[in-house]
């Protein structure tokens, strides 16, 4: 194969990091043009892709690349710096050649000694994307190990920081950590508190903005995504995020944390505000389907204190169904009222009536919504144990060969770890959440919204189940005969003894 006689050329450069001064735009455009007119070849156009890794972007993918094969310029030949400025791959390498083919062209590089447009130019320049190849590997793993060097030793990486933390310098040596940000962490403690209180994300939205916190990004209002990312972050309960590399074709990140020898979370408690086991059950609580809206009868002109409690307890059902509110009357008499959709048993303006015969029975009592936490024992560990193990074998479907081999040995030693968790009796005790606890009465008064008392109202009781009264009976009296009360356990549960909740109180 003879040397093909070059007179026109265009110019590709690439660079992925404008930092990288050594290799910039500039410098690869003179040295391009320096080498053309050293042999007399016409420049007849210059290619850029800015920003653009060689080893995620193909080069049929890039702008640059793209336009300059789809130029109506002639050319005989395309030359790049180096071959890692067209391709890190050698397939990418060999298919865009391949391109250039097409267009009787070939590649020439400043400063590897290749020229395709001859047989030995083009098997050398393959060996030489061979070994770029194999240096896109090492620059990766080298990446990679660092990153997770610094992870593990609790340093911050880089990237964005979580409402509610900041990054500080290091105390103890060079670089970053995180910390709480005094001034935003009180309203990531209290985004937590609703929402184990069982208060929807919108409520939680609207406090942010009604009390005047601050935004991440200066904005006047909250967004119900950004409570929802925060509440998500599994940093709320000390597990700092580790995504190493993209894991799909469209290169999202991973959502595991830093990790043990042993394949568990590592938790720093110092990040924390509050424990492993209450996150992943508020995980759970968020996992449920629910509307991203204002629930419908919070959005009405009356209170909705009572939707959802309120279930007919006609003698025709086999069981009590749920009553829905709506009003009932016209004209200038309308009037807030819970029907039965079924058999049309209505119950008219007796909110108040409930609410008050609620706090008869139950304000005095304390409100305790509680959780339990384990503080001994296995039972942490094989929860843990059981979510990374599943995690791996949805992994062990697309493995190589290689990591597969690593899965198996971690699962091997997940195994071990649940095994022997087991054997641990866990010692658990209830703590309340949200604060100091108040009693039922004490809450009510300080609730703010509709949702906050629904809520509070179901801490309190089940469900209110209502029969059909005799015609003519309008009384308060009356109204509660026909209601049968079926109570939560008034916020008070069997666990905790009297010295507990004498402490609690205190």
């Amino acid at each position: 194969m003879s040397p093909k006689k070059i007179r026109t050329c265009v110019l590709y450069v690439r660079i992925s990091l404008s930092t990288e001064e050594s290799v910039s735009l500039q410098r690869q455009v003179e040295a391009g043009t320096a080498y053309a007119a050293a042999r007399g070849w016409k420049v007849v156009g210059v290619f850029r892709d800015e920003g653009v890794s060689a080893t995620r972007n193909k080069p049929e993918d890039r702008v640059g690349w793209h336009a300059l094969l789809e130029s109506r310029a002639p050319y005989d030949a395309v030359v790049v710096w180096k071959v890692d400025r067209l391709a890190r791959r050698v397939i990418d390498f060999l298919n865009a050649n391949e391109a250039l083919k097409g267009r009787d062209a070939g590649i020439v590089a400043v400063e590897d000694p290749i020229d395709m447009t001859t047989a030995q130019g083009e098997a050398f320049a393959i060996m030489l994307a061979v070994f770029g190849q194999m240096e896109a590997a090492t620059i990766r793993a080298r990446v990679a190990a660092a990153r997770d060097y610094l992870l593990r030793s609790g340093r911050y990486v880089g990237g964005a920081v979580l409402y509610g933390y900041r990054a500080a310098p290091n105390p103890a040596g060079p670089g970053y950590v995180l910390v709480h940000d005094v001034e935003q962490i009180g309203y990531v403690r209290e985004m937590v508190r609703r929402t184990l209180a069982g208060m929807s994300i919108y409520s939680t939205m609207q406090w942010l903005d009604e009390v005047g916190a601050p935004t991440k990004k200066g904005l006047d209002t909250w967004s119900y995504n950004s409570v929802d990312r925060i509440l998500r972050h599994p940093l709320l309960a000390g597990m700092v995020p580790h995504n190493p590399g993209h894991t799909d074709t469209q290169n999202r990140r991973g959502e595991d944390v830093v990790r043990d020898d042993d394949g568990l979370p590592v938790v720093d408690d110092s990040l924390a505000v509050m424990p492993v086991n209450q996150w992943r059950a508020m995980q759970a609580k968020l996992a449920e389907p629910t509307a991203r809206r204002q629930p419908r009868a919070m959005r009405r002109k009356h209170s909705g204190v009572l939707s959802g409690l309120m279930w007919c307890g006609d003698p025709r059902h086999d069981e009590p169904v749920r009553m829905w509110r709506g009003t009932v009357g016209s004209g200038t008499g309308p009037r807030p009222a819970y029907t039965c959709k079924k058999c049309f048993q209505t119950l008219s303006n007796a909110e108040e009536l409930i609410v008050a015969h609620v706090l008869a029975e139950r304000g005095n009592l304390l409100h305790l919504n509680v959780v339990e936490e384990v503080v001994e024992g296995g039972s942490i560990a094989m929860q843990e144990a059981s979510i990374r193990l599943a995690d791996l074998g949805r992994e062990m479907v697309a493995a190589t060969p290689e990591r597969a081999a690593q899965i198996v040995n971690e699962m091997t030693r997940l195994k071990e770890i649940q095994e022997h968790a087991r054997h641990e009796p866990p010692q658990v005790r209830h703590v309340p959440v949200g604060g100091d606890p108040r009693t039922f009465q004490e809450d009510w008064d300080l609730a703010t919204s509709d949702e906050e008392r629904r809520t509070l109202l179901g801490h309190a009781v089940d469900r209110i189940v209502i029969r059909r009264g005799a015609k003519g009976a309008w009384t308060d009296t009356a109204k509660l005969a026909r209601m049968t009360f079926e109570w939560m356990p008034a916020g008070q549960l069997d666990h905790p003894g009297d010295a507990a909740l004498a402490g609690w109180a205190e």
